[in-house]
C-alpha cells in the first residue's frame, strides 16, 4: 500500500473503507466516527481557523488536527480519533467548537462533518475538474499563501502529503471525553441538572447512569482511568 494510503488509513479510514479516490464514510455501520472535519469555505476565514486550531491545542491539550485547502471546499481542519465515538459525540464536538471559537462568522461559511445528512467527504489530496486545481494538504505555516486561491495548480507530491500526516497524533479517547466534557460545561453559575462543571463528575455520572447504553459506560469508565491513581 502507497506510504499516502497508509496514514490516511492510520489516521481517518473506518474499517472497509475503499482507497481514494472512493469517497470518505464517516459514520460507519455501527453509527461511530473518528474521523472530525470542520471546515471554512472562504480565505478570508483562515485567520479564524487558525485561532481554533491554536485553541484545540493550547485550551483543550489535543493533538493539532491535519489542515487541508480545497478549490471546492476551502480550508478543513481535520481530526483523528484514536478509536471511533458515536455520531452524537462527534457531532457535539464539532458543534462545541463552532461555537466557542467561530460563532462570529457566518452560519453558512462554517461546515462540520459528520452532522446530519453529511456523511461522506471527498478525500484529500483530489482534483477537481471544473476548476482545474488539486486538494491537498498543507503546512500550517503556509495557510495564508492559499486565501486568494484555494487548491494547488499541480498535483501534490503523495510522498510530501504522507510526510505531513506521519506527524499527525490520534486524539485518544480518553483525552476526547475529557475535551468533550470541557467544550460542553455550563458556564459558572448557570449548571443545572445533568450538566457539570468537573471533566470527572460527568464520566462519573454518565457511568453510574442505568438509561445510557452499556457500551457508553464502559467507555466513559475507560475515559474515568487516567483520573484516578
Amino acid at each position: 500500500m502507497p506510504k499516502l494510503h497508509s496514514e490516511l488509513e492510520r489516521l481517518y479510514f473506518l474499517p472497509g473503507q475503499a482507497l481514494p479516490p472512493a469517497p470518505l464514510r464517516l459514520v460507519g455501520a455501527d453509527g461511530e466516527s473518528r474521523c472530525l472535519v470542520l471546515g471554512l469555505s472562504r480565505g478570508e476565514d483562515w485567520e479564524a481557523l487558525a485561532k481554533l486550531c491554536a485553541a484545540v491545542q493550547d485550551e483543550l491539550a489535543l493533538p493539532a488536527p491535519a489542515l487541508s485547502v480545497s478549490p471546492t471546499a476551502g480550508y478543513q481542519a481535520w481530526f483523528s480519533l484514536a478509536e471511533p465515538v458515536p455520531r452524537a459525540q462527534a457531532e457535539a464536538f464539532l458543534e462545541a467548537l463552532v461555537r466557542q471559537h467561530l460563532a462570529g462568522l457566518p452560519p453558512a461559511r462554517v461546515h462540520a462533518f459528520p452532522r446530519p445528512g453529511a456523511d461522506i467527504l471527498n478525500p484529500v489530496p483530489a482534483f477537481d475538474p471544473e476548476s482545474g486545481r488539486w486538494s491537498a494538504f498543507i503546512d500550517p505555516g503556509m495557510g495564508s499563501m492559499f486565501a486568494d486561491a484555494p487548491g494547488l495548480d499541480l498535483a501534490p507530491n503523495p510522498e510530501r502529503q504522507a510526510d505531513m500526516l506521519a506527524g499527525i497524533n490520534s486524539i485518544r479517547l480518553a483525552d476526547f471525553s475529557r475535551a468533550l466534557a470541557q467544550l460542553t460545561q455550563a458556564p459558572e453559575g448557570t449548571a443545572g441538572p445533568g450538566q457539570q462543571h468537573d471533566p470527572r463528575q460527568f464520566l462519573l455520572t454518565v457511568m453510574q447512569d442505568e438509561k445510557v447504553e452499556l457500551r457508553e459506560r464502559i467507555r466513559a469508565a475507560k475515559a474515568l482511568l487516567p483520573y484516578w491513581k
